[in-house]
Formats: structure tokens, sequence, C-alpha cells
């Protein structure tokens, strides 16, 4: 199954995005890196599945719905 996860690099989009590629699952991780906490926990969080085959990261931030459906492509 092909999955979105937005706030891919955050607490539980993190979680959620390991559990899914665990599962087999494509995974496209969504997350527009803000400094709203340290931006090391983030990358410390993405560096867990950011090399997977199976997982692909868009830094942007999602505004629009365009955006969101062009991942799924």
């Amino acid at each position: 199954m092909k999955v979105i996860v937005t706030g891919a690099a955050g607490f539980i989009g993190s979680a959620l995005a390991l559990r899914l590629l665990e599962r087999g699952d494509i995974v496209i991780g969504i997350d527009n890196h803000n400094d709203y906490y340290d931006p090391a926990i983030k990358q410390a969080r993405l560096n867990r599945h950011y090399n997977h085959t199976n997982y692909t990261q868009t830094e942007k931030q999602l505004k629009m719905l365009s955006l969101l459906t062009s991942q799924i492509v």
C-alpha cells in the first residue's frame, strides 16, 4: 500500500512511518521542517527511515491539496 504521512519528522509521524515501512508499505513523508522545536531532533527521527528503499521524503509545507495529490501519482 502507498501511504502519505504528514509531519513525518515529528514524534507521531516518524513512529508511524517506521511502522508502515516495517509492514512493507511504500511511505511518502511530508514535513516542512519548521523550527517549532529543535530541528536536530526532527532530523534524528528522519534518519531512522530516510534511506529505506520504500521511503520518500518531501520537505514542503502542505498548503494545497494539489501538493498532496501530486505525491500520490
